[in-house]
């Protein structure tokens, strides 16, 4: 089985392309610092209310911040696990499979969520993130009946595991239950 193996997404072999989602968090910060400064012009000019936004914008971009300093953090860790090659594995038929949407809508987010040997996995066409993250309807090689061979690492945080290696062997399991 060693050669049906189609190497799908492998960060260890290119770890200069792990790196953080900078401007997505920055537009936001940015965003959020922009609207501070229109409610703390409002508050000097005395609208009433304006306190109360001022204070949500600070929220928000207190909290765009902390995540950012997060995921800043968490690809540091990422990387010098792909380095060192110290990132967990797990393979196997899928336990469970649940297809994403290629273009998920407001009402639906589209995850794409599956499992083998105990390890959950999960993640959107649309998702920023360092990990592999293409559904099967949008081109994605994991399928219900895949034997999958993943590395990831454990982002405890935001409850997720982000697949840095992905191997898979087409059509060789038994479909998994949605």
């Amino acid at each position: 089985m060693e050669d049906a193996f189609l190497d799908v997404f492998d960060l260890a072999r290119n770890p200069d392309q792990i790196g953080p989602a900078y401007l997505f968090y920055l537009s936001f910060a940015m965003i959020g610092l922009g609207v501070c400064a229109c409610m703390l012009y409002l508050v000097r000019d005395g609208r009433k209310g304006a306190w109360f936004y001022l204070l949500a914008a600070l929220a928000v971009t207190a909290i765009m911040c902390w995540l950012m300093a997060h995921e800043i953090r968490h690809v540091r860790a990422v990387k010098a696990q792909v380095l060192s090659g110290g990132f967990a594995s797990v393979e196997g038929c899928l336990d469970q499979f649940h297809p994403g949407l290629a273009n998920p809508s407001e009402a639906d987010s589209g995850v794409e969520q599956w499992s083998v040997a105990g390890q959950r996995f999960d993640y959107g066409a649309d998702e920023i993130r360092l990990g592999y993250h293409a559904v099967e309807p949008g081109g994605g090689l994991v399928h219900a009946d895949s034997w999958v061979r993943v590395g990831y690492v454990r982002d405890d945080l935001l409850a997720r595991n982000d697949i840095v290696r992905l191997e898979v062997v087409q059509h060789a399991c038994p479909p998994a239950p949605d």
